[in-house]
């Protein structure tokens, strides 16, 4: 065998002596130092003094918040520390150790647990070695996943700001026993919020804007150390998905009013329009949690629009009932003639191709009617006779001082003059048909007047809801963005 050959195998000898060595240094060590070593006993040098533990949280993900439930989510490691004077050596005596890894369950731990969890674990998800140095600190990094108890306020929902806490204390040891203090950072300092993990990502619902840490004093003398999130919702889904098309349903609902009556489709768009907006509401209920503390902006802003479409299919229903009225049915009254014909067009926009007979013409008094009914007859009379005065009438003057309604003169006999019976038909006939021709165009203009006071009503319903329309849905955003105040976590 060669000399080199020799060297390395005194080398690797050696390296494997020393090896095993510090193998069996450490053992000896763990052995002497948990040679009295009592794991439920408090490690405090007399029965007064008080075990400092510090609390520390490094928070690795925010996995989610079920508001249905209202319970959050997260992935964390939790840094704790004491001091356990059992467990301290002199370095200089052991070879230089300063640091033993033992396992969890072989020494004393603080019983610090999370309060307001919502599953009922309280333990942390794996029990790693704990980190025990050569002066007695204790450090102890064990991963958990907590699911905890988080009150939502609805009321601003989709733009909400939520503050959820994490409580932990000890479930046995009191102030008396044990004092809870902030975690320290390499330099010494007091670590007063929750630190994120190197590997952190931001949930893409909620943004993360403050991670306070505060130590309270609760009445029953139980110190508990409290990690609170306060988280911003990011709004641009629900935007996407319910509010814009709950606006964009809003406007069609709008254009129900500017549809013709004669279409048909009036009723249908109004209650299809409200079965789509209860759609939506039911998606919101499927999301937020059951609870009479608040209404979410969101769904006063539906039942708003709800209440709206309601409306606009009841006033359908006045718009198609005075579309179809006649006046074999309906008499229209002097009001709505007044109000719906000649004052209100003007003002919306509305100019009917006829020219409108004014309103003193067409409704007078009842003297006054029958006075012109009189003149109009006697006018009647007077061209019917004037062409056949020469022939038929010998004493003109005695019949014009005698008689002047035409009916008599028609009807006869009479004593000074008479028509053949051949005209006497003829006229008869004319007049009927003239009557008759009279009658349907009355018909047919009373009839066009109701519809035209149905397109009038329509077109007022119209501005009306465009202008709640618009008010309330500005009015509610206005009123999200305006109240929307950072939450105080303490």
């Amino acid at each position: 065998m060669k000399r080199s050959d020799l060297f390395l195998l005194a080398c690797c000898l050696c390296s494997l002596s020393s090896l095993g060595g510090a193998g069996d240094v450490e053992q000896a060590l763990t052995e002497q130092v948990f040679k009295n070593y009592k794991l439920k006993i408090r490690p405090a040098r007399h029965p007064d003094e008080r075990v400092v533990v510090r609390v520390g949280m490094m928070l690795s993900s925010f996995v989610g918040l079920n508001m249905k439930n209202e319970e959050m989510s997260t992935v964390v490691v939790m840094n704790l520390e004491w001091t356990d004077y059992n467990l301290s050596w002199d370095p200089k005596e052991h070879d230089g150790i300063k640091v033993l890894r033992i396992p969890a369950s072989k020494v004393w731990l603080p019983d610090i647990v999370l309060i307001n969890n919502n599953d009922g674990v309280f333990d942390v998800a794996l029990r790693v070695h704990v980190q025990v140095h050569n002066n007695g600190r204790v450090t102890w990094t064990p991963p958990a996943q907590y699911l905890s108890s988080c009150g939502v306020r609805v009321t601003y929902f989709p733009f909400d700001w939520q503050n959820c806490s994490m409580q932990f204390r000890s479930y046995t040891y009191d102030s008396t026993e044990i004092e809870l203090q902030y975690h320290l950072d390499a330099n010494g300092k007091e670590i007063r919020e929750i630190q994120l993990d190197e590997a952190f990502s931001e949930s893409g619902e909620w943004h993360i804007r403050h991670k306070a840490c505060r130590k309270n004093m609760n009445k029953d003398l139980y110190e508990d150390m409290s990690f609170y999130l306060i988280i911003e919702r990011k709004p641009l889904y629900y935007v996407l998905n319910i509010i814009l098309p709950c606006i964009l349903i809003t406007i069609i609902a709008i254009f129900n009013f500017y549809l013709p009556p004669d279409a048909g489709e009036k009723m249908g768009l109004s209650i299809n329009v409200l079965l789509t907006l209860t759609v939506f509401l039911l998606l919101l209920a499927d999301k937020i949690p059951e609870t009479s503390l608040g209404v979410p902006i969101i769904v006063k802003y539906i039942m708003f629009t709800m209440i709206l479409v309601t409306c606009s299919v009841i006033l359908s229903v006045v718009v198609l009932n005075l579309h179809h009225r006649s006046p074999n049915t309906h008499m229209m009254p002097l009001w709505v003639r007044k109000i719906f014909i000649h004052m209100l067009p003007p003002y919306l926009c509305m100019l009917r191709p006829k020219v409108e007979v004014p309103l003193a013409l067409k409704m007078m008094p009842a003297q006054r009617e029958k006075k012109v009914f009189s003149i109009n007859k006697a006018t009647d009379e007077y061209f019917i006779r004037k062409p056949d005065a020469s022939i038929l009438f010998p004493k003109p003057n005695r019949f014009q001082a005698e008689g002047k309604n035409l009916r008599k003169f028609i009807d006869g006999p009479s004593s000074y003059v008479s028509l053949p019976p051949e005209l006497q038909s003829a006229i008869e006939a004319i007049t009927y048909i003239a009557e008759v021709l009279q009658a349907e165009k009355d018909y047919e203009a009373l009839k066009e007047d109701w519809q035209y006071v149905a397109m009038v009503v329509d077109r007022m319903f119209l501005c009306i809801f465009v202008i709640f329309t618009t008010v309330g849905t500005l009015a509610i955003f206005i009123k999200a963005s305006l109240n929307r105040a950072p939450i105080d976590p303490f």
